[in-house]
């Protein structure tokens, strides 16, 4: 009866392939947003302002960092929680791949996040918001950035102790 228990729980993990799938089938969203802010950049390439060419790069940034957020959160997932992935070619491996534990990956969340953060408090400048949402805007990126510290000063301490 143990065994039978313990090989349910092991096989449920499957029921986490769909979410990861989930996660990379987003990217083709994202793929769509970024043709559509080139789009609107080349459209309009001759009159576009400088600011404006900057928040559409911005923009085209921070969906790049989400898309490899969401790789990076599939994959490291997958392979903690679903079975090891096997790569025929060692030399078409990226170099991080099977080294990312729930630590390493938490940190670069938490990072991706503060880039994310940044990138939108960037945006929201150079659009002239206002002060009060500016620091509105603020408050919550250095609430991102602690957690961000934080996150990776336990980090460090758990890969110290014995």
């Amino acid at each position: 009866m143990e065994r039978l228990i313990e090989s349910l729980l092991l096989g449920t993990r499957w029921l986490l392939l769909p979410l990861y799938v989930a996660l990379i089938v987003s990217v083709v969203a994202i793929y769509v947003m970024v043709g559509r802010e080139l789009f609107h950049l080349f459209s309009q390439i001759l009159t576009i302002p400088e600011s404006a060419m900057v928040l559409i790069l911005l923009a085209i940034l921070d969906l790049c960092l989400i898309a490899n957020l969401l790789m990076m959160v599939a994959i490291s997932s997958y392979e903690s929680f679903i079975s090891r992935i096997q790569v025929a070619d060692e030399t078409t491996k990226p170099e991080w791949f099977g080294k990312l534990d729930s630590g390493n990956v938490k940190l670069k969340v938490s990072l991706s996040i503060v880039m994310i953060s940044a990138i939108h408090l960037l945006r929201a400048f150079m659009m002239e918001t206002t002060t009060e949402r500016m620091v509105i805007l603020a408050g919550v990126h250095m609430v991102f950035v602690a957690s961000a510290v934080l996150l990776a000063y336990v980090d460090q301490m758990q890969r110290k102790a014995p």
